[in-house]
């Protein structure tokens, strides 16, 4: 048996409204790919800032306008700070802004997509990869704009041991026609610095002890961000209050005497530089500058030098000597970002002579598990503005190393923090009238602390004691009165609840749900909780979730008297993929007859002197000629579905598309404004000894290799000896970069790089470029350049299918199950990411993991338009669990299989076509030998072809099976038809699967 898979892509296009690395970036959809304008624009910018004790509070109000006349989906997406957390979102709905509710992460999702395909207006605000967000608006209307609100608490950190730093980027790179700005600072013992300002116009002025300072603007780019630090007395705990439905929330600010030790830094040093291509976003100038620091520091040391990409090399050993360290540093300044990143690639035994490590990167891990196997130290030092803290803290305090964020602290602080043992925060002492209270971990102390909980009663006083390891140097009381305290106007409660999250996210998986009652509680956007926006009372109801404060006396009232029949149904497909269990064995019980066509016996000339007379065209001879001429050239039928009315361009009879490119790409005008793309594919040749598939196509990629299909022999049917043969010849892109792709691998990649920052954020050119690779033989660096599309976004499941699917066609199964199962995380309402995910698992032989997630498919719970739109893919699941069960049924446990499922009915030929994005219309045509076509108006052919349920929307997948191949060529065809698609992130990938036996 022997599989063969087959990519090519459908390109789209995606434009980027792009601001810098820290500021907001909005991608929608560029209808015209020939017109250079901004098709939307920040016309409108509000920020205002409140900062009460250590706690600043930041709302931006964007208002967003669509110069196209087509309407658009728009998605921002926002880098935020260590620590910090959106919390509130809201969204214009019929001209009056709607706060948005919190709501579990996949179902926000699946609700957002459902109504959005009702042309509806939802807003869905979601936490991605590290700590980064993203909101996603529809509709933008054509000349038209739309206004959101998002909002957020941080905590600020102490600055030069007597000012607390607040920073807020403004490197827009393009005016806004209408920009305010306003802060206040309230309580302030001094008059607030600025540190950094939009203009020379902006100051702060005085109202008692609160301190106001505020800009209006019209068509203004700003030049600077704004950077205030606001005085402290470190003499005097600050304390504030919010009351609780029993006792009070509260949150303390001490700032200790900062005291430390020396530390003495190892002689044998690890230094892991992160070069994936995300690394071209951090800042290298100041993490050269730190290390210059800490190795002139030491003077004499050796340092071992790994990179890390998709994987891992020692990239050398460097004795420094007296500080010197030219040859290292020279070193670090070339090194070529590229690859996605893969943490798990740091294994233990590499620098084996390292006592400690130096970890240079963003946290995120793209390609791979984000864990690390070192059991040294491990500094963390993070310099980009997309970053998953998370994990660096959470290897920093595995490993007994220290994390540090250089975006926060400069480089001499953070020298010290990393050379100096620092006073840390221990815990608390007599502490009986208080719970809950974070940080609840040791924690380093620079000049400030930070304490929140919760007291049962009124008053009560406890005990913060600071020191090194175990030992207590310092202690600090602090009194806690209710009657006394003023309570705070700002969120105590919020405050706290994210100190809490932010500590269980160090250890995401054992906290999850935790982390998840306390989101939606306070409705803070984590992991896996999110903020949605619903247009009207019907949608809340129907998807039960509770509305905003204004809709949720009338959302009470309706929900006692017809809940049940509100709520949107949820059904599984187990009953469903019973009743095609029947329809598939009746379909294979059935006997196709085919007889072979009479070869025509040889004319012979007729003599001169002969006549011959030729009978009379009778209606019946007439109506012969029609039927054979028919046959000759077969003619498509209509669209069954309404909106598939327009019919599919007539393809060539496979003896003449024999000797053309048979795989090459026909734009069709329809009537209708929808264009259609026809792929015509692989002719495969079948007889009794062999099958074989003669490909000339567009395919970008080529495989020769085994992918399990159903191996159970019939016995009243013999199988050949010579086991058939499927052949994909060479693929060769006609993008212009690829010109530039000659010579050897060497001076390709020198190539590429060069090219690269031309198409940096175009998912299609690493695709192509990696495929000329693999087609050299060169496998490391091809598979280098492909996992480079894991950078390319955070949590962008198009990119990840693209991915998994040219990873399991050069069989890189352990990275083909990685992606997959982000997929599946990301998408779990998706019945395809349970399949995609579990025929990776097959692919690397864990069968059993296989069996139980295909079976997901069918046991899940989708709603009532889930369940429409996938309808039919019970008959692909069926065929995959029996095969699954017919080659390793011995090693499988199928206790939980319902054993009205369990037929194994083995075909000659199964073909599966599968894509990447959503709401897409992809057919499969497949042309038999008699020159009968099946496809979705024609499922069942005479030689008995059967074509799966014809999916209009969602990812397919659509299947093929005979189960017994006449001898001949078999034409396998794609039809794009269209998609509902209104943004876009990259091209439409196919992929199709060709079993045979």
């Amino acid at each position: 048996m022997k599989l063969s898979k087959a990519l090519f892509t459908i390109p789209l296009i995606l434009f980027a409204f792009f601001a810098h690395a820290q500021m907001p970036v909005l991608k929608v959809q560029q209808a015209e790919t020939n017109q250079q304008k901004e098709v939307v624009k920040l016309k409108k910018l509000s920020i205002d800032v409140q900062i009460t004790g250590n706690i600043a509070t930041t709302v931006m109000t964007m208002t967003f306008y669509n110069n196209s006349n087509k309407i658009l989906e728009g998605e921002l997406t926002f880098p935020m700070p260590e620590g910090v957390s959106i919390s509130r979102y809201a969204l214009d709905i019929n001209g009056k802004m709607r706060e948005a509710v919190p709501v579990e992460k996949a179902k926000a999702t699946e609700v957002f997509e459902s109504i959005e395909r009702r042309r509806v207006d939802p807003g869905l605000l979601e936490k991605v990869e590290g700590n980064n967000f993203r909101t996603r608006i529809y509709p933008l209307p054509a000349n038209g704009s739309r206004t959101i609100i998002v909002g957020y608490e941080e905590e600020l950190n102490f600055n030069s041991g007597t000012f607390l730093r607040y920073n807020l980027p403004l490197d827009y790179n393009q005016p806004i026609d209408n920009f305010s700005l306003k802060t206040t600072v309230f309580e302030s013992v001094l008059k607030p610095e600025l540190g950094e300002q939009p203009d020379g116009s902006f100051d702060f002025k005085a109202n008692g002890n609160t301190y106001v300072g505020e800009i209006n603007k019209t068509n203004y780019q700003p030049k600077n961000g704004l950077t205030i630090n606001v005085p402290k007395r470190n003499d005097l705990p600050e304390v504030q209050m919010q009351k609780a439905s029993t006792g009070y929330y509260f949150l303390v600010n001490v700032f200790p005497k900062s005291q430390s030790r020396p530390r003495q830094w190892a002689n044998q040093i690890g230094l892991i530089w992160d070069a994936s291509l995300s690394g071209l976003q951090r800042d290298t100038k100041k993490e050269l500058e730190l290390l210059d620091l800490i190795i002139k520091e030491k003077r004499n040391l050796t340092i071992q030098l790994g990179l890390l990409n998709n994987g891992f090399k020692n990239a050398g050993t460097f004795v420094i000597n007296n500080g010197n360290w030219s040859v290292l540093k020279d070193r670090l300044t070339q090194v070529v970002y590229d690859g996605g990143t893969n943490f798990s690639a740091i294994k233990s035994n590499i620098n084996p002579a390292a006592e400690e490590y130096f970890f240079f990167s963003d946290g995120l891990s793209t390609f791979g598990k984000n864990t690390v196997a070192l059991n040294k130290p491990v500094h963390c030092i993070n310099t980009s503005l997309k970053a998953d803290y998370s994990t660096l803290k959470y290897i920093s305090l595995k490993t007994g190393g220290q994390f540090v964020n250089l975006n926060a602290i400069s480089t001499d602080d953070a020298f010290k923090q990393l050379s100096q043992q620092n006073l840390q925060f221990l815990g608390i002492k007599n502490g009986a009238d208080i719970r809950q209270t974070y940080p609840s971990m040791h924690v380093n102390v620079n000049g400030h602390l930070s304490v929140a909980g919760i007291m049962n009663g009124l008053n009560t006083e406890f005990v913060l004691q600071f020191g090194y390891g175990n030992t207590v140097v310092a202690e600090q009381a602090i009194r806690l009165n209710a009657t006394e305290h003023a309570l705070s106007s700002i969120n105590v409660s919020r405050v706290w609840a994210q100190k809490k999250i932010d500590e269980m996210d160090i250890q995401y998986e054992e906290n999850k749900d935790d982390v998840s009652v306390l989101s939606k509680q306070f409705g803070i956007v984590t992991r896996n909780t999110s903020l949605i926006v619903l247009e009207n009372l019907d949608d809340y109801l129907r998807y039960d979730i509770t509305p905003p404060a204004e809709l949720r006396p009338a959302y009470d009232g309706v929900l006692k008297q017809r809940r049940a029949d509100i709520l949107e149904r949820k059904t599984d497909l187990i009953n469903a993929a019973v009743a095609m269990s029947k329809d598939l064995k009746t379909w294979w019980n059935t006997d196709f007859y085919y007889k072979e066509p009479i070869k025509k016996k040889e004319q012979y000339p007729t003599p001169e002197n002969v006549v011959v007379a030729l009978p009379n065209r009778t209606a019946q001879g007439s109506s012969s000629i029609s039927r054979s001429a028919q046959q000759a050239s077969p003619i498509v039928p209509p669209r069954i579905q309404a909106d598939k009315a327009a019919e599919p361009p007539v393809v060539e009879r496979l003896g003449e598309a024999e000797d053309k490119n048979a795989l090459k790409e026909v734009v069709v005008t329809a009537s209708s404004a929808q264009a259609k793309r026809m792929v015509t594919g692989s002719v495969v040749r079948i007889s009794a000894e062999s099958l074989v598939s003669n490909t000339n196509s567009d395919f970008t990629s080529a495989l020769q290799g085994r992918v399990a299909g159903v191996s159970i022999q019939n016995n009243n049917r013999a199988i050949p000896e010579k086991q058939p043969e499927i052949i994909i010849p060479e693929f060769k892109s006609d993008k212009d970069y690829m010109k530039s792709l000659v010579g050897k691998p060497d001076s390709a990649y020198q190539a590429y790089l060069k090219m690269r920052p031309n198409y940096i954020t175009t998912p299609m050119f690493y695709f192509d470029v990696a495929n000329w690779f693999y087609l050299k033989n060169d496998s490391v660096r091809a598979l280098t350049i492909l996992s480079n599309i894991a950078d390319l976004d955070l949590e962008n499941a198009d990119l990840y299918k693209t991915l998994a699917y040219k990873l399991k066609q050069t069989g890189n199964y352990a990275e083909e199950i990685f992606v997959t199962q982000k997929v599946l995380q990301w998408r779990p309402m998706d019945a395809q990411s349970y399949r995609d995910y579990a025929l990776a698992l097959a692919d690397a032989g864990q069968y059993q993991k296989a069996l139980d997630n295909l079976y997901k498919v069918l046991t899940q719970s989708y709603n009532a338009q889930t369940s429409d739109r996938d309808e039919g893919i019970e008959e692909i699941i069926i065929s995959e669990i029996n095969n699954l069960i017919s080659k390793h049924g011995s090693k499988l446990n199928l206790k939980g299989i319902d054993k009205r499922l369990i037929q194994p009915l083995p075909v000659d030929v199964r073909v599966v076509l599968n894509w990447n994005r959503n709401d897409t219309d992809i057919d499969l045509w497949l042309t038999d030998p008699t020159g009968e076509k099946g496809y979705y108006g024609n499922s069942r052919t005479k030689i008995g072809g059967r074509i799966s349920n014809d999916f209009t929307s969602g990812y397919g997948p659509e299947q093929f099976m005979i189960k017994q191949a006449v001898n001949g060529k078999y034409k396998i065809e794609v039809n794009y038809f269209g998609d509902r698609q209104i943004n876009i992130s990259g091209p439409t990938t196919v992929t199709a699967e060709i079993y045979t036996r």
